[in-house]
Parts: structure tokens; sequence; C-alpha cells
């Protein structure tokens, strides 16, 4: 028996404070922002410059000294409390939120700690008001906008406008931001994407208050402690979220948590695909001197793939800054000191065709260092591994800073001259000045999540038999003769593709069902194994799952295939919308080698994966309804699987990244 069973590095997550901080000149966009950190008196300071003071009632209704609103925190400083009860407690009123519509944008944002611990009456239920108000409005319907721990509502007269987020945990910080852009509001937990809604209603202009609604006395009181409360007028990026939230000037870019690490051989891993690409600004002729890299990390190493276009290599000078070289700058704690080369800022110099690694200031400091180079078909690639031991001395922790950079001196006519140099992030030369290096933010670990039955319409262990364990009787039937294997969890079945040659071919048929017929969210997850290389020329990978039958009518669902009016060379998922939807998985996949392949749809957005790693997503609308079958196995059509396939799921909802790196065999270790 096969397990495809991963389990992730243990790393504790630790949230950054993120104090705000009146020496920098505040961003024109922000509408108002309360640090929450003066620790006495009943007026909180408006650092925008738009002079939107915050005035304190009922100041001894906190969670601090005698009830002091003021607490001093062990993680945050001095951050202002609220008891949670109603009448008596704590309550902000902080200016008003401006009228909104549904072209005008905004972002919210600040730190929260839930707590229910200090014997306090508190329901700390939907209605609690952490910001926002809940009797605003200046006309009928009753209008409002507020935080809660359990939604952000939006609210016009009825409550569809509500995202329902998972509820704020109590007794840790939590960072929450909404970004409304255009009509779409989107809720970011952590600088963590979380779920997006559709706007339908405009709000008037309310009263803002912090800790409870005070229009008319302090109602739906909320227990806990606020800081860094900051409204913007503008809709921020996911990277300018992560800046706010860690309190610096600005992120350039997030790296990526390497779920397994990458092969050292100067070759693109899919793992590589979780990675974020960043470019050279070019020569004048991309042909002459371009390129793009990327980064990774794990709890050892943070890993560098740098790919460029150079249609004239040479190494063969006495220096490797004087060659076809890349330069990899790294500044642990971020700390951009501007003093050369400092502290533990650090140049790392790999030259084209070179073994030994090179730079300025890095004795000491390159213990473990690693490096993978390849020629290309327009210039060369070359994939680093750099231990954290030895260029910080600590292991990372996730959000931590980073500096880091890239740039690439190009050679063009040989001989200890260097024509040519190119930057990433800014025009300004700064190959000894950390302060001029980007900024990067390690992304948290992912985190698998047990999808568990929500949704589940039909699975397949494929345990031995073709029955439906989702508890909808949704069995299979099994058309010719597949053999049973060993898959990738358990038993599986392997198809022999038949119906590629005219013949019955192999497949299991599920049939028709109302619980089958999904047209709105959905998700499909499965196991493949491609068994062949090319089956008369119909592609590696031809069709291990489909809702379709040539002769119902529509004929066809979604299919799992590969071929066949796709316009790429890829496994690819499609399903008949309007227009016709593809997502692909991005690569070949290995002849003999189990892949988990998934998507998930939740109405707007179709998205693939591959190994549980997100490759591909499109917009998508409603599915077109079909009478045909589930076919697993075939596309309908005749163009039949060859290969094993495993640990087939349906749901009638999208599932989350959590939820499909769990089917996709990785599981969460426990923290240390």
């Amino acid at each position: 028996m096969c397990k495809k069973v991963i389990h992730l590095t243990a790393c504790i997550l630790v949230l950054g404070l993120a104090g705000a901080s009146a020496a920098r000149a505040a961003d024109p966009n922000l509408v108002g922002w309360w640090p929450l950190n003066e620790g006495s008196g009943t007026t909180v300071n408006d650092l925008s410059g738009r002079g939107t003071g915050g005035t304190i009632n009922n100041p001894n209704g906190g969670l601090g000294v005698d009830g002091s609103v003021w607490l001093q925190d062990t993680e945050r400083g001095m951050v202002l409390s609220f008891n949670g009860v109603n009448g008596t407690g704590a309550c902000v009123l902080a200016g008003t939120i401006p009228a909104m519509d549904l072209k005008n944008d905004f972002t919210w944002m600040f730190w929260c700690k839930q707590d229910v611990s200090q014997g306090f009456t508190s329901s700390t239920g939907g209605n609690d008001v952490i910001l926002g108000n809940r009797y605003g409005g200046t006309t009928a319907p009753l209008q409002f906008i507020k935080f809660t721990p359990t939604n952000f509502e939006w609210y016009n007269g009825d409550n569809t406008n509500f995202i329902n987020y998972p509820d704020i945990p109590s007794g840790v910080w939590v960072h929450n931001a909404t970004v409304k852009r255009g009509t779409t509001l989107t809720y970011y937990r952590n600088g963590i994407e979380v779920l997006s809604i559709q706007l339908t209603k405009t709000v008037d202009a309310n009263p803002f208050y912090m800790g409870a609604d005070g229009f008319n006395g302090v109602q739906e009181a909320w227990c806990g402690s606020l800081s860094d409360v900051r409204l913007y007028n503008k809709a921020l990026t996911r990277l300018e979220v992560l800046a706010a939230m860690k309190n610096v000037a600005r992120v350039d870019m997030e790296i990526a948590y390497a779920l397994v690490p990458p092969v050292l051989d100067g070759e693109v891993d899919e793992v590589w695909a979780a990675a974020s690409t960043h470019s050279f600004i070019p020569l004048a002729d991309p042909a002459d001197g371009s390129g793009t890299w990327k980064v990774l990390y794990d709890a050892n190493n943070l890993y560098v793939l740098v790919d460029v276009t150079d249609d004239s290599l040479k190494n063969d000078s006495a220096s490797a800054w004087q060659d076809d070289s890349v330069e990899v700058y790294f500044d642990g704690g971020n700390t951009k000191l501007t003093t050369p080369l400092s502290g533990d800022d650090h140049q790392y110099t790999f030259g084209w065709g070179a073994s030994d690694i090179q730079g300025t200031n890095i004795t000491g400091y390159t213990q473990g260092i690693e490096q993978a180079q390849a020629t290309t078909a327009t210039g060369w690639r070359i994939e680093i591994k750099m231990p954290w031991q030895s260029i910080q001395g600590k292991a990372p922790q996730p959000r931590d800073l980073i500096g880091i950079d890239c740039y690439y001196n190009d050679d063009d006519d040989g001989g200890d001259t260097r024509e040519h140099k190119m930057l990433t992030f800014t025009s300004v030369e700064g190959w000894n000045d950390a302060s001029q290096w980007a900024t990067a933010i390690l992304a948290g670990l992912p985190e698998p999540v047990d999808p568990g039955t929500t949704g589940l319409a039909a699975q397949y262990a494929f345990e031995n038999d073709v029955k439906d364990s989702s508890g909808k009787g949704n069995d299979g039937m099994i058309m010719g003769t597949p053999t049973w294997i060993d898959g990738a969890q358990g038993k599986a079945l392997e198809f022999h593709g038949l119906g590629v040659s005219g013949g019955g071919g192999d497949y299991v048929m599920c049939a028709p069902s109302a619980s089958l017929d999904i047209t709105g969210p959905i998700a499909l997850s499965l196991w493949i194994r491609p068994g062949a290389d090319d089956p008369e020329g119909k592609g590696t990978e031809t069709a291990p799952m489909a809702k379709a039958l040539s002769t119902a009518s529509p004929s066809w669902s979604y299919q799992v295939r590969y071929g066949w009016g796709s316009p790429k060379p890829y496994m690819a998922f499609t399903f008949n919308s309007s227009p016709r939807a593809w997502v692909y998985v991005g690569q070949k996949l290995t002849k003999d080698e189990w892949s988990h392949i998934a998507c998930s749809h939740d109405g707007t957005t179709l998205k693939c994966y591959l190994n549980g790693i997100e490759r591909d997503s499109t917009p998508m609308g409603k599915i077109t309804s079909s009478p045909a079958p589930i076919l697993i196995g075939s596309d309908g059509w005749g163009c039949d699987w060859i290969g094993g396939i495993d640990e087939v799921a349906v749901y009638n909802r999208a599932l989350s990244a959590g939820e499909i790196l769990y089917l996709a065999g990785f599981r969460a270790a426990a923290a240390k």
C-alpha cells in the first residue's frame, strides 16, 4: 500500500508587532489611523492627518487595572480594551464613515484580541461591534457597516451583503482587513485572503465607533483589545495589506513556503509554481539581457531560481562580476542598513559556468550554500539553496521580513569588462546598500484542512469496489475489464484505454442523479497515474473523468482531459459554461507516477491544482446542466484513460486551498 501523506514542517506562527509610528509620514489615502497606544486619558489620536481623534466613553469599562481601557499587552505594547458590558462598557466615537456607493473603494484594517475569560457578561456573538455601528444611516431602511466576531456586515435593509468569515478566535491577536474594490468586497485574515462577495447595496454616511455601538448608549458591546486601526479611501493590494500589517513602508514580494524542497538540478520543479515571478529591468534588446527570478523557503533553506535570457554567455574574467553572473543579496531581519554590506547584509555572486561562490563580505556565511546550473535555448538558469543558519544564524518564522534582491551582470564581448547590469526593484545601483534592496515577507505555513463530508456529493475510494462512500448512493458500475492495483492510497483501478482503438473501453459509470447535476460551486479531486507515452497520437493524458455522454442532451457538463480541443497540451479541467472554461495543471505528467489533480469553482472563479499547488485560474459562470452520467476513465466519446485512477471525489461546494492540500496527501505536523 502506497500512502501519499506528507507532513508539513512544524512552525509556530508569530505575528509581528505592528504598532503605528507617528514619525513616518501618513499615507495620503488614510482616512483615519488610530494606533490606540496613548496609555492614558480619554482621547485616541488620529495619525492620518485628517484630525479625526476619537473620544473614549466610559474609560473605566475596559480590561486594564481597575477597569481601565488602557492595557499593557505582552505582544503589542499599550492597547485599548473593552469589557463588553452594554451600558457601562467602553466605546470610542471617531468621526464618520463616508457614504459608500458601488464605485468608491476603501480598506479597513485592525488588530484585535477577543477576550471572553475576564468574567464580564458578553455574548461575543454576531451583533457585537468591534468596529463600525449598528444604528447608523440617515434614511430608512436601517443602514450600517460593522465588523463583528462572526461577520463583516454591509447592511441596507437586508443581510445579503454579509461576509460570513470564520469566527474570530479568542485569546490571540488577529489582523483583519476588508478591501472594497468596486463591487467586490474581500476579507483578509493575518494577510491571507479568506473570501470575497459582490456588493449590491449602497450605504449612507455613518458614525464610526470602536468596541460597541454608541449611537443610542453603549450597545452590542464587544469584549477584547484593539490596536492599530486604519481606514483607507482606496483598495489596497494584498502586498499593501501585508505592509500595513507589518507597519513597513512597503512589501515588494511574498516568499511562498515550499511544500517539498525543490530538487537542486537547475530545472523548474512543480513546487516553483507556488512562487511569485519577478523580472529584471530588461536591456534595450531583451534577447541581449532579460530574465526572471523566484524565491521559496522552508524551515531549513531559502531557495532562489533565476532564469536569464542572454544571447552571449561569457566567463573569462578575473572577477565574477565582470562576466555573466547572478548576484543575490540578503538582508536578515530587513534592517535596511545603509552602511556598506554591514551586519548580516550579504552579497553572493554566481558566475555562469562557475561552481564556486563569489562575493564581497561572505566569509563565514557560505556553509552549505549550493547551486546547480543549466544552459537553456535562450541563456541559462541557476537554482540556489541557501541555509538559514549560514546566512542569518537562525531559522525563520512565518511572517518574518527579510531584505532580498537579485541583479544580473551582462558581459557581451569577453575580457575584464561588464557591458550592462540589470536590476529588479529599483533603478538605483545598490549592491552595497541594503536600503535599496527589496522587502520580502515570508508566507505563513500552508495549513491542510480536512474537508470532511460537507458538500460531498460522491466519493470513490476504489478499495476493491466502486461504491459511493459519500452516503448519497451514487454507486458506480464497472464497464470493461479494468484491473485492481496498489494506488495512491490503498487500492486503485487501472484502465487500459481500449476505447482509443475502437474497443469496448474500460471505465466506471456512475448513473445520473440530482445530487450529481451540479451547476454552481463545485470541486473535483482525484489521483491519476498516466500509463502510456502517447497512445495513437492522442496524448499521454487522455481523459480520466467526465460528466459527459455523446448521446445525452446536453451532452456534457465537465471533463477532466488532455487534448481534443484543448488550447494547451496539458491535463486540464474544462466546463461547459459560457464561454467554455479551461484550467491546466501546467506541465506534462510523468508516466507511471501518481499525481493529485483537483479543481475548485466558487461560483465566480475556477482554480486548478497539481499536488496541492495552485497552477491556473479563470473566471467562470454557471455550469450547463446535463443528464449525462459521471464516467471515471472516459470522456464520453471513447477517448478512454490509460493508467491508474484513485480516490475520486465530487463536492457541490468550493474547496479551500487548505482542503485541497489535505486531499493531496499533506497533513499538518504538531507544533513543537
